[in-house]
């Protein structure tokens, strides 16, 4: 991941398989290094389709955060559905110094005030395209900021998105990260950015440049447009 220009890196936890999943953490970080920061997603706010198990329950997510913190993950993602409000604020409370992260596919403004109301999250995840649009989440990310919290969205689509994520991000001020969809070999940037004349890559010190053409800087491939062309 070093050598690739990446300066932190995202495992997903399978909630049957945390064991494992744990074990995968503690590799990473014997291997990388204390300097090199982790994010673990748990997947419990949002549900791919067909994911029709229960999530885990608190009590489960608790233990699973407490030991995530003895690795000094740098957040935990996602880890109770969206409706748990109250134990989003009881994982905060429980683990001083573990950054609790979620709202990437949230689409209610209002569900997301009553978070930052309550005072729920330290990273604030809204996805610009999945989520609540360009404008809404540049307005909560604002608020955020006004809270002394985090944004830093999610932004796992193709490079139309990412682009779209990257500018409200820069220019609220997210971060400390920027979440680049990457996961070889199935996701790589030709794959993923195949509709564009060039894709969106990280440069040698792990920063994504935001484009300096007009509008999102997006340069679209016109022949892959017409090769995939759907008629």
């Amino acid at each position: 991941m070093r050598e690739a220009g990446f300066r932190a890196m995202k495992i997903r936890i399978d909630r049957n398989r945390v064991d494992e999943g744990i074990a995968a953490v503690r590799a990473v970080r014997e291997e990388l290094g204390d300097s090199f920061e982790i994010m673990v997603d748990l997947n419990q706010s949002w549900r791919m389709a067909g994911d029709t198990a229960n999530a885990s329950d608190l009590a489960k997510t608790r233990k699973i955060v407490a030991r995530l913190t003895e690795l000094d993950v740098f957040w935990v993602e996602e880890p109770l559905p969206y409706n748990d409000l109250e134990g989003f604020k009881r994982l905060r409370g429980e683990n001083p110094g573990m950054r609790i992260a979620a709202g990437e596919m949230h689409h209610s403004p209002t569900e997301l005030l009553r978070y930052l109301e309550e005072d729920a999250l330290d990273i604030y995840q809204m996805d610009v395209v999945l989520a609540i649009g360009m404008h809404r989440a540049r307005t909560l990310a604002e608020l955020a900021h006004l809270k002394h919290r985090q944004f830093t969205p999610h932004s796992w689509t193709n490079g139309i998105g990412v682009l779209a994520n990257l500018h409200v991000a820069a220019g609220v001020g997210g971060g400390p990260y920027f979440e680049f969809p990457y996961d070889p070999p199935g996701w790589t940037p030709e794959r993923r950015d195949f509709l564009l004349a060039e894709p969106v890559r990280v440069n040698a010190e792990g920063d994504l440049e935001v484009p300096d053409r007009p509008g999102l800087g997006v340069e679209l491939d016109e022949d892959a447009i017409d090769r995939w062309r759907i008629t």
